[in-house]
């Protein structure tokens, strides 16, 4: 892609290309006990130890050292030709490792961790994985993680992944700035890298101390590891270069001093993860500390001192862990997580923990021997780089392909289940006197929503608010991103469901009816803030309720439905503050309020309760609580409420009789301990629109 100008013959001598590319023992067996103290912290001691950042540290180092050599040469930096060896060498045991683990999520883990562990594979094997953390972990509505995923690991793969194709582009970019600029490809590179190393550092800085749990997984915050030991890659070789010029000290003692120097790099990272919480603290500066422990062992090299860590870290067992540290990594995570998941424990203890460990070791070995090693080694993809690349898109095919075709076949069951649910399926139309069994009705059919995409039963609008129904002004950054509305017929009334996302879930009982009439309906759903603006709940929800006023206020919807009462956790229902001046507002701005009571919170979640027990066991049919079968705590504020009030409960659809059972008409009611599925909430719409009729309520 580019190339560097030929060096002159004093240039040629001067550069110290043996050393960028001389093999180092020591970094071998380094990354070895890096991974090894990564395995030993996870199982032991269920903690993070500092070992993932001395190997995304080490790999940059050798990724520039393998581009020095080239640069050096004058030969052309050929970044395509590097992927093809790099991504031909690390997919394959990816993709072997990838479809086993998935396999152990099907055996091993509930069908509702089946489809986020596809997503997981998938972004494992394109190397987003990391991404798709940061996305889950942000995201209110992604299902409770309490289990690690399987796939969590890939993190800092699909990192070093996105840095091995961002760096061979920086790379030959800073030899044609070089080139033009007539410098030294190295001082161009050392510029570019510090700054790289610079920025990001400041934003992992400040990330880690604003967002640490999206920080840990963020590749603009971790760049500066990798520039990191992009620089000493740089520069060790000219420092080495310079000092075996000057007169050697033969002996043992002249070897002290670095001999010194690598034992406090050793001891400084076996310490790491013991004294600092890792995973609470990175990426943030204090990241520097086994960086710099790496870096004391890399400079003080072969120090010829037989205490030497150097000497150490070449034995026979050091090397070998360094030969296996990429396959250690790639499935002792899985083997942890999944048998922690089987057994419900916490973590390992000494026996279970030794079996995996020694599990581990013998499956690393496996996969090194005979997937890693053979295809490394194959003659026939390493004579030409597009034989490499068509190694690596062929793993990376055939690892996707089953992926998607079990994504595909769990999406086709829950077509096929949809499209029998008018017989199969009735949900809550089974409450409904008149109701009747549908001739051709399964009596075997599958609960809907599926196991497998529970998780994924949300109710949402279609599409983004646009032209007056747009969020304006000072409304724009709070309710642009969440605003979508679902079009009726022009001229028709709008209807606005505001509210957390338990509003959102019942919804799904209010959109089909409003599609039936032909209304407009806009949603304004924040997860985890209900809609009471004059109510101190956070920054983040009080801001929300000021725009959401701000909205209705301007917009002045026909309707507009919400939920006037909390339910907490603590099993007492209330009224939020600040309601009664709110539908006092809304109502004399010409809305028709239709308030819908609070749902209850459970005490077990039902899908896992299903899923363990049965769907006919006791203990998975709470009784609804017993402030929920009272008298409403709003009931005086809308009887006083100036203006059009419709209140509806849907208590009785969702727990009829007093009890929340976790299947209604062969369909799965609750999709967590707080909210309705999507499924459920749809076949409510009979009887939430007998309520507003009953209510005086007209669409």
């Amino acid at each position: 892609m580019s190339t560097s100008p030929a060096p002159s013959r004093a240039n040629a001598a001067a550069a110290p290309s043996t050393h960028a590319g001389r093999f180092r023992p020591e970094l071998h067996g380094l990354r070895g006990l890096a991974i090894g103290l990564v395995v030993l912290y996870h199982v032991w001691f269920d903690r993070v130890s500092g070992g993932v950042d001395v190997f995304l540290f080490i790999s940059s180092f050798l990724l520039v050292g393998t581009f020095l050599r080239r640069i050096d040469q004058g030969v052309p930096t050929r970044p395509l030709a590097y992927w093809a060896r790099t991504f031909k060498r690390l997919l394959p045991p990816t993709a072997v490792v990838a479809l086993a683990t998935l396999g152990g999520v099907y055996l091993l883990l509930p069908a509702d961790r089946w489809m986020p562990a596809i997503t997981d594979a998938a972004g494992s094997l394109l190397h987003i994985e990391n991404w798709v953390l940061i996305q889950r972990g942000v995201d209110y509505y992604a299902a409770d993680d309490s289990v690690a995923s399987a796939f969590q690991h890939f993190w800092s793969l699909s990192i070093q992944g996105q840095v091995f194709l961002l760096w061979p582009l920086v790379i030959a970019a800073s030899v044609l700035i070089a080139r033009w600029l007539r410098r030294p490809a190295r001082m161009v590179l050392a510029i570019v890298f510090a700054l790289v190393l610079l920025a990001s550092f400041a934003w992992s800085v400040y990330s880690t101390a604003t967002q640490q749990e999206i920080a840990y997984f963020d590749t603009f915050a971790r760049l500066w590891e990798f520039a990191a030991g992009s620089l000493l890659g740089l520069l060790l070789p000219v420092w080495e270069a310079r000092r075996d010029g000057r007169i050697s000290r033969s002996g043992p003692a002249g070897s002290m001093p670095r001999m010194a120097v690598g034992w406090v790099g050793i001891l400084a990272l076996i310490a790491c993860g013991l004294l600092i919480d890792v995973q609470g603290a990175f990426p943030g500066w204090i990241a520097a500390w086994p960086l710099l422990a790496a870096a004391l062992v890399l400079i003080a090299g072969t120090t010829g001192h037989r205490f030497g860590v150097d000497r150490l870290l070449s034995t026979a067992p050091a090397r070998l862990l360094g030969d296996i540290s990429y396959g250690l990594y790639l499935v002792h995570w899985p083997l942890l997580a999944l048998y922690l998941a089987a057994t419900g424990k916490a973590r390992a203890g000494a026996l279970d923990g030794l079996v995996l460990i020694l599990l581990s070791l013998l499956l690393a070995y496996l996969l090194t021997r005979l997937v890693d090693s053979p295809i490394r080694r194959w003659p026939w993809a390493g004579e030409k780089a597009w034989r490499g690349g068509l190694v690596a898109v062929s793993c990376l095919v055939l690892g996707l392909a089953p992926v998607f075709g079990a994504q595909q076949y769990l999406l086709g069951a829950q077509r096929e289940a949809e499209a029998r649910a008018v017989a199969d399926n009735p949900g809550a139309r089974v409450l409904d006197p008149d109701y009747t069994v549908h001739p051709e009705a399964d009596p075997d059919a599958a609960v809907l929503p599926t196991a497998a995409l529970i998780s994924k039963d949300w109710v949402s609008g279609s599409e983004a608010c646009t032209d007056e129904l747009a969020p304006q002004d000072a409304e724009t950054e709070q309710l642009e991103p969440i605003c979508r509305v679902i079009p009726g017929d022009p001229g028709k009334p709008v209807i606005v469901s505001v509210g957390d996302s338990r509003m959102e879930q019942l919804s799904g009982a209010l959109i089909p009816l409003a599609q039936r009439e032909g209304w407009t309906l806009v949603t304004i759903w924040k997860g985890g803030c209900t809609y009471a603006p004059d109510q101190e709940l956070s920054p983040d929800c009080d801001a929300f309720g000021d725009a959401a006023d701000a909205y209705l206020q301007r917009v002045q919807p026909e309707v507009v439905a919400a939920t006037t009462t909390a339910f907490g956790r603590d099993g007492a229902e209330t009224v939020p503050d600040g309601m009664e001046s709110t539908l006092g507002d809304l109502t004399a701005s010409g809305s028709t309020i239709i308030a819908m009571r609070a749902l209850p919170r459970l005490q077990i979640d039902p899908p896992v309760c299903v899923e363990e027990t049965g769907q006919d066991a006791s203990e998975c049919a709470p009784p609804l609580p017993e402030p929920l079968t009272q008298e409403r705590p709003d009931a005086e504020i809308l009887a006083a409420t100036d203006g059009e009030v419709h209140a509806v409960d849907p208590n009785p659809l969702m727990c009829p009789d007093g009890v929340c059972a976790p299947v209604i008409g062969n369909v799965m009611v609750s999709l967590d301990r707080d909210h309705l599925t999507g499924t459920y909430a749809e076949s409510m719409q009979g009887g939430i629109d007998a309520q507003l009729a009953e209510s005086g309520f007209r669409w």
